[in-house]
Parts: structure tokens; C-alpha cells; sequence
């Protein structure tokens, strides 16, 4: 600090100006821990901070893996009504054929009709959803949903999606939902919270503190940082407040209370992650065994449909029954590739909540 006074009365002082530099310092001495527990809190308050980012990162990049899944999903669906939409073109060219022949009614020729134009309809509502898709990774990663486009995957690659799911491992430990963000923060809030009530406390007893200033002082500007100019001080502080009508006791009670709410939330934030993991690890497993069965399906459905086919170009069955035989071969695929993606989505979802395999 650096001043300038003036003393006008001659009777006490010479009249004249004073100058004077000095260094003020304070420091309180931690007696009851009250800065060690603000301290305390400001860093549990840090680190929640940190896990609630990470656990907004978490949640960003499954979803992110969720919307990539679903739509290579509505690619794979599109190539399969494609194939069964020119599949069932050539159906209904058949039929009209047979028809102008007067092998078979105007009947077949309207089943067959609205059996290609359904098809044509799904695989165009099919990709809508996936450009929709598209344009959904697009914002996820920051881009203009226009200026992003994902290439389709080539023949190959599409025939075999989805990929083999990885296997759950046998036995899943308990300590690993630790390691879930939302589960650090709210472990940190309540340390937090707890620590705010040491500073509460602390709060009903004197503050202690200690006040030093040094520095020069003289009338003489140009003489004034000199050995003979200098002065100092040291002293103690003791403050206590005595009468507050009762302030500190509700800042303890509202600590208090607040510590109540942050356990009751880690609790239910612990609860919520079991849940989850319990959900997903249901659903990896009940869909495992749902696909396999959905896949003996699809082999019956299709040795189905050859069999028909055979019988409709031998003249023993109706349109009507191959329609039939085609819409369930191609309905028992579509459900297949539905759940081997929703089994893909629940061992995505698993590894977002902090499991590894």
C-alpha cells in the first residue's frame, strides 16, 4: 500500500505531507478446521464436476454407438426389402402372365400387386429412417446434419451385419458399477456435503488471526525507503460472534440437511445403476436365446416358401398360399435382424455403465 497525507495541525505534528509505503499481510489460523473443510468441499465439488462430465461423455458416446447401430440396422432392413421387393416383381409378372393365360384369377394378380407395393412402401419408409439416422450422427459429432454422409457398407459387409455379438463374461463383480461416473459424483457430493458441516460447526468458535504491516514512512519523498523510515506492527485477532439470532444453527441444521439429501441420492443412483445393469444383462441374455430360436424360424419359413413355390408352379396351391409363405419368410428375417440389434444395444448399453469385457 502507498499513501499521502497532510497534517494541518502544528501544535501536534509539523504542518507538512507524509508519505508512506507499506505491506500489509493476514493470516488466520486454522484452529477448528474451518478452511481445511471449505477446502475440502470446493474439491469434492471439483471432482463431482469432473464425473459429471465424463458421465455426460459416456452418455454422448452411446448414444452415438446406438444411432450408428440402428442405422446400419435400417440399411441391412432396406437391402432385404429390396431384394424381396424385385423378388416380388417378378412375382406379380408371373401372375399377370398366368392371368392373361387364364391359368389364375384377377385375385392373384391383386394379392400379388399389394404384396409388391407393401414391400416398396416398407423399404422406402426404411430409408427415411435411415437417412434420419444419418442426420442424427451428424449433430452427435458436431456436424451440419447436411454436410455428413455415411457411405453405405459394400455387399459383403451388409450380408453379414449385424457382426457376432461378444459374450457376457461368466461371473460380473458388484465393485464395477464403481467405476460409473454417476456414481463418483454422487459419492462426491456427499463428501462434499459432509465436509460443509465441519465448516458449520466450525462457525461457533472465535476466529483467530493474525494481522502484520510493515513498510517506510517520512516527509521526505526522496528519502523515504531508508532504514530510519521504517516502522511495523504484529497482532493478534480474536473474534467470536456472539448474537446472531440463531444463523449459525440454521446454516448447521441446513448443512445437516443437505447431507441427508446427497446419501439419499448416492443410494438411489447406486440403485438406478444396479438396475440397469440387471436390465441389460437380462435382456443380453433373453435375446441371445430369442434370436437363436427367431433363426430356427427363418430356416423353417424359407424351406417353407421353397416348398410352396414349387407347389404353385406345379398348379396345386393358390397365389394366396405363396403370398402368404412369402410375407412370413420375409417377416421372420426382418424380426431376426431386430433382435440381433437390440441384443447389440443392450452390450452397448452394458459397456456405457462401466463394464468391461
Amino acid at each position: 500500500n502507498a499513501g499521502v497525507g497532510r497534517s494541518a495541525n502544528q501544535l501536534t505534528s509539523p504542518k507538512g505531507t507524509s508519505y508512506s509505503v507499506s505491506t500489509p499481510l493476514t493470516w488466520e489460523l486454522d484452529v477448528w478446521g474451518r478452511l481445511d473443510a471449505q477446502a475440502s468441499a470446493a474439491q469434492a465439488g471439483l471432482q463431482a464436476s469432473q464425473e459429471d462430465l465424463a458421465a455426460a461423455r459416456l452418455s454422448l458416446q452411446t448414444t452415438l454407438v446406438q444411432t450408428y447401430l440402428s442405422l446400419r440396422t435400417a440399411e441391412r432392413q432396406e437391402a432385404v426389402l429390396r431384394a424381396a421387393e424385385a423378388a416380388y416383381q417378378r412375382f406379380l409378372t408371373l401372375t399377370q402372365y398366368r392371368y392373361e393365360a387364364g391359368v389364375v384369377s384377377a385375385s392373384d394378380v391383386a394379392q400379388a400387386q399389394t404384396q409388391y407395393k407393401t414391400t416398396q412402401a416398407q423399404r422406402i419408409e426404411v430409408g427415411t429412417q435411415r437417412a434420419q439416422l444419418e442426420h442424427a450422427v451428424a449433430v452427435l459429432v458436431g456436424q451440419s446434419p447436411s454436410g455428413l454422409r455415411l457411405p453405405a457398407l459394400s455387399e459383403q459387409a451388409l450380408a453379414n451385419w449385424p457382426p457376432a455379438v461378444p459374450e457376457l463374461p461368466a461371473l460380473i463383480p458388484a465393485t464395477v458399477l464403481e467405476k460409473r461416473p454417476d456414481i463418483q459424483a454422487a459419492k462426491r457430493r456427499v463428501e462434499a456435503a459432509n465436509a460443509q458441516i465441519g465448516v458449520a460447526r466450525a462457525a461457533f468458535f472465535p476466529t483467530v488471526s493474525f494481522a502484520a504491516n510493515a513498510g517506510y514512512r517520512n516527509t521526505d519523498l526522496s528519502n523515504l525507503i531508508n532504514a530510519s523510515n521504517q516502522f511495523w506492527s504484529i497482532g493478534p485477532t480474536l473474534a467470536l460472534s456472539l448474537f446472531d439470532g440463531g444463523q449459525r444453527r440454521a446454516a448447521r441444521a441446513q448443512a445437516e440437511a443437505v447431507l441427508d439429501q446427497a446419501v439419499a441420492n448416492y443410494r438411489q443412483t447406486v440403485l438406478t445403476s444396479f438396475q440397469d445393469i440387471e436390465d441389460n444383462l437380462v435382456a443380453a441374455v433373453q435375446l441371445k436365446d430369442q434370436a437363436q430360436a427367431q433363426q430356427e424360424a427363418l430356416d423353417a419359413a424359407q424351406k417353407n416358401l421353397a416348398i410352396t413355390q414349387a407347389q404353385y408352379q406345379a398348379g396345386t396351391l393358390s397365389a394366396l398360399n405363396l403370398v402368404l409363405a412369402q410375407t412370413t419368410a420375409l417377416s421372420a428375417q426382418r424380426t431376426l435382424l431386430d433382435l440381433q440389434t437390440r441384443r447389440w444395444l443392450a452390450h452397448n448399453k452394458l459397456m456405457g455403465s462401466g463394464l468391461e469385457f
